[in-house]
C-alpha cells in the first residue's frame, strides 16, 4: 500500500526547475539559429515581389501604348522623393513625367508600385556580370548592336522604360512633353532598342534584374553568386 502511494505521489510531480529551464535553452538556441534563415529568406521574397511587380506593370504599360496607339513611359526610382509620396514606379498614362516623374491621380489614374525600403534600383555599372545577362537576353546577339538604355535624358536616380504602338521598346529623343508629343523611336544608329533594370536589396547584397529585350520580351532574373551566372525567373 505504501509503495503504491509512493509511485502515485512521484508521477504527479511534474517537470523540475532545472527541466523546465533547459527546455527554455533548447528553444532559445533552436531560434537563434533559425533567425537568419528566417530573415533571409523574408528578403529574398521582398526582392522577387519587387521584380515581379515591376515587370508586370512593364507588361501592362506595353499593352497600353498598343491599345492606345501612342507610347507609354514607365519610371522607377529608390530615391528619398518617391512618386505620388510612396510610389517607386509609375505608368505616366498622360505622358507628363517630366526628366524626374511627375506622377499624377488626376486626370488619369496612373498605375504604380511600393518596393520594401531595403530593395533600391541600381545602375548597370554596379551590377555583377551584365555580360552574362546580355548574352542571355539579347539572345546571342553582340550588346554593341543593341541600344540599351536610351533614355539618357531621365533625371538623376531614374529609370525610364518606354513603349510604342507596336509593343516594342522604344526610346524618347527628349523629355516627353505632355499629352504624347515628341518621338519614341525603335531604332538608334540603326540598333534596335533594349532595357535592363536592376534590383538589389540592400541587406543581404542580393540582386535582380527585369530586361526588355528588342522583340519587348519582358523577363526576370536572379544572380546566382556561386555561379557568378543570371538565371531567369521566367
Amino acid at each position: 500500500m505504501g509503495d503504491a502511494t509512493s509511485m502515485k505521489n512521484s508521477s504527479q510531480r511534474g517537470f523540475t526547475l532545472i527541466e523546465m529551464l533547459l527546455v527554455c535553452a533548447i528553444a532559445m538556441v533552436m531560434a537563434a539559429m533559425s533567425a537568419p534563415l528566417v530573415m533571409n529568406i523574408t528578403n529574398t521574397y521582398r526582392l522577387r515581389a519587387a521584380g515581379g511587380q515591376y515587370a508586370n506593370m512593364l507588361q501592362i504599360a506595353r499593352v497600353r501604348a498598343v491599345t492606345a496607339d501612342t507610347y507609354e513611359p514607365v519610371y522607377a526610382t529608390s530615391g528619398t522623393t518617391l512618386y505620388g509620396g510612396n510610389l517607386n514606379a509609375f505608368i505616366d498614362l498622360n505622358q507628363n513625367g517630366t526628366a524626374s516623374g511627375s506622377y499624377a491621380n488626376t486626370p488619369l489614374s496612373e498605375p504604380g508600385v511600393v518596393f520594401s525600403n531595403s530593395v533600391v534600383v541600381k545602375s548597370a555599372a554596379s551590377a555583377p556580370n551584365v555580360t552574362n545577362l546580355e548574352g542571355q537576353y539579347l539572345n546571342g546577339a553582340s550588346s554593341s548592336n543593341v541600344a540599351i538604355n536610351q533614355n539618357t535624358w531621365a533625371g538623376s536616380g531614374v529609370m525610364v522604360v518606354t513603349f510604342g504602338s507596336r509593343g516594342l521598346p522604344c526610346y524618347l529623343t527628349g523629355v516627353p512633353p505632355s499629352n504624347g508629343a515628341g518621338t519614341c523611336s525603335y531604332s538608334l544608329a540603326n540598333k534596335p532598342i533594349a532595357f535592363e533594370i536592376f534590383l538589389q536589396n540592400q541587406n543581404t547584397s542580393q540582386w535582380e534584374a527585369v530586361t526588355v529585350n528588342p522583340s519587348g520580351r519582358v523577363r526576370e532574373w536572379r544572380y546566382d553568386t556561386p555561379s557568378t551566372t543570371w538565371v531567369a525567373l521566367n
